[in-house]
């Protein structure tokens, strides 16, 4: 199973707009896709309009495994969070393997799926070390600011830190809400490939459409299928697939 965490510091980026459209990507591929929440904001979870039951909180307490959580949506299956997973950074803060908890869990999955993403909380706390330790591949959505590119600066620091237990650990920036009309955003996508950052080759559009599939409760690709969003979510979940 190829795991990916969709993280970032900043919250507003879109992590889990493409949380959900690439999982539907992926699983529009064939694959077998499992989508965490790892968020205690909940944003996938109200995305997909899922019951909160039973949690990833469960997961990292111990007293749930993913497959006891899940719920389908769209042929997916969703891993739901809760309020209450702001609690269990506090939790697990003294455990030995308090970095580990979600890689555990998923190790227990075994072949059930193909490919894992996790939807992760704003900041670098805990749980989003958890996403990322359990990962192999990271992505970094980003609105093309200039602000935005400098403050990857705390993140990428982090990242970094984590290579050193993972040095097989890729990442990539997709750049979100992208107008090529703009010279603001043209100058910051330069700006961030003369830094050496890496960039996917394809860029998420602000669209009405994007943001009402949300309120519809559906993936981009089954409320309005002909939207160009799709093509760039098609081609980063076939690059995704390919390596």
């Amino acid at each position: 199973m190829k795991t990916i965490a969709i993280s970032v510091q900043k919250g507003g980026c879109g992590k889990t707009t493409t949380s959900a459209n690439l999982a539907a990507a992926i699983a529009a591929q064939g694959k077998r896709v499992l989508l965490i929440d790892n968020d205690p904001q909940s944003s996938l979870t109200l995305y997909s309009n899922l019951e909160r039951e039973k949690t990833i909180t469960e997961v990292y307490r111990g007293t749930a495994s993913i497959q006891d959580i899940v719920q389908d949506w769209h042929g997916i299956d969703v891993a739901p969070a809760d309020i209450l997973l702001s609690q269990v950074e506090i939790e697990i803060a003294g455990r030995k393997d308090r970095r580990d908890i979600l890689r555990h869990a998923l190790a227990d999955l075994g072949e059930t799926y193909d490919f894992c993403i996790i939807d992760t909380a704003p900041g670098l706390g805990l749980l989003s070390v958890n996403a990322i330790m359990a990962s192999d591949h990271v992505i970094i959505p980003m609105e093309p600011n200039p602000a935005d590119i400098w403050g990857l600066e705390l993140f990428m620091s982090t990242l970094n830190q984590i290579k050193k237990a993972k040095p097989n650990l890729t990442y990539r920036i997709l750049l979100t809400s992208y107008n090529d009309r703009l010279k603001l955003h043209q100058s910051a996508k330069e700006a961030a490939e003369r830094h050496g950052l890496n960039l996917y080759p394809v860029t998420i559009a602000r669209n009405v459409k994007t943001a009402e599939a949300w309120g519809a409760h559906e993936p981009l690709l089954t409320y309005d299928p002909k939207n160009k969003n799709n093509i760039t979510y098609k081609t980063i979940a076939e690059m995704e697939i390919a390596q």
